[in-house]
């Protein structure tokens, strides 16, 4: 089991370079369409790698395209498509893998962004050169959807992004997305029978019965999110979510070799937590029951930005919520 994890997180951490490379790249693309738009990058969490894993036999760490990640979050449709172009016209030594547009064709739990998938090539840093990596590229709204997705399935346990749990909350948050296209529809959708009063509808019914927009407020209200540290030097933030607190650790680095040794270490201290009744699923945690503690290493500007990108690690949905609850009002009543 150690000998199968460090090789994990070996095959991981020499993602870290090109990772750094690519996130730059995306930053100076992202200047000339928004300026103010958010960039993020982070490295997959063990958890997540073991459970792609599990679910697909066949599937192998050097197949895997998330290893890498960074994001950009924009205003509209058209910034997307406008960044997911300039990456087309690029000259870049980077060899193009595959497109998934999930905007025009979103999955079936609603999740809507574009995502870009290269190999990374290094004059340089030949040792990384065919590298696996990927560049998500979503507006604020997706992302507000996406992450109170991940808030909820933190606080329930329940994997709902990968269209795993109860019914009622799968149900919720494929209305909200439904919600959320007809704010901000691609021009070429076409849409299906479900109205606008309809899914409102369904909404205002599900937030009634699950509670949503009570129990998220409250649990946010109950997170205590340690922001008072000096981390003006920092560009590297490791978070530690413990739900069952509730209480979020922030560790600023300005080192990625020694934020992503810490990154590991806490790894290796939750794992217990994700196994502890079903010892016999040691190696897929995400099938286990666990208390919903989990840690993430992230790169990004200031602590502003790690709330902005990363809100369900605060637990913080208030974008999300508003959204439906002005959706809900307007149509509600509408046939």
């Amino acid at each position: 089991m150690e000998s199968a994890r460090d090789v994990l997180a070996n095959w991981r951490s020499i993602h870290a370079f090109p990772l750094n490379t690519i996130t730059t790249d995306l930053r100076q693309k992202v200047n000339r369409i928004l300026p103010t738009a958010l960039v993020v990058q982070r490295l997959k969490r063990t958890r997540s790698i073991l459970a792609k894993l599990s679910k697909k036999s066949s599937m192998r760490l050097t197949q895997m395209q998330d290893i890498a990640g960074c994001r950009a979050v924009v205003e509209t449709i058209d910034q997307v498509y406008s960044l997911r172009d300039a990456y087309k016209r690029s000259r870049s030594l980077h060899g193009f893998v595959s497109e998934d547009d999930y905007i025009l064709n979103p999955q079936s739990s609603g999740y809507r962004s574009l995502h870009l998938v290269y190999r990374f090539k290094s004059r340089n840093h030949p040792e990384c050169d065919r590298l696996l990596f990927e560049i998500q590229l979503r507006t604020r709204t997706q992302h507000a959807w996406a992450t109170a997705v991940e808030t909820v399935g933190a606080v329930i346990g329940q994997a709902l992004k990968s269209s795993e749990g109860e019914r009622n909350w799968l149900i919720y948050f494929q209305s909200a997305a439904l919600a959320f296209e007809f704010s901000e529809p691609p021009k070429s959708v076409i849409r299906g029978s479900r109205s606008q009063g309809a899914v409102a509808r369904v909404l205002a019914e599900l937030d009634d019965k699950l509670q949503v927009s009570k129990k998220l407020s409250a649990y946010r209200n109950a997170l205590r999110a340690t922001e008072g540290l000096d981390a003006k030097s920092a560009g590297y933030f490791l978070l530690i979510l413990l739900p069952n607190e509730p209480e979020l650790q922030i560790i600023p680095f300005s080192k990625i070799d020694v934020a992503y040794r810490e990154y590991e270490r806490y790894e290796r201290l939750l794992l217990p937590l994700y196994t502890e009744e079903r010892q016999q699923l040691l190696l897929f945690p995400e099938l286990a029951d666990y208390s919903g503690a989990q840690a993430v290493l992230v790169g990004a500007d200031s602590l502003k930005s790690i709330r902005e990108s990363y809100p369900n690690y605060y637990l913080d949905t208030d974008v999300f919520l508003q959204r439906i609850e002005q959706f809900v009002q307007m149509y509600r009543n509408v046939i």
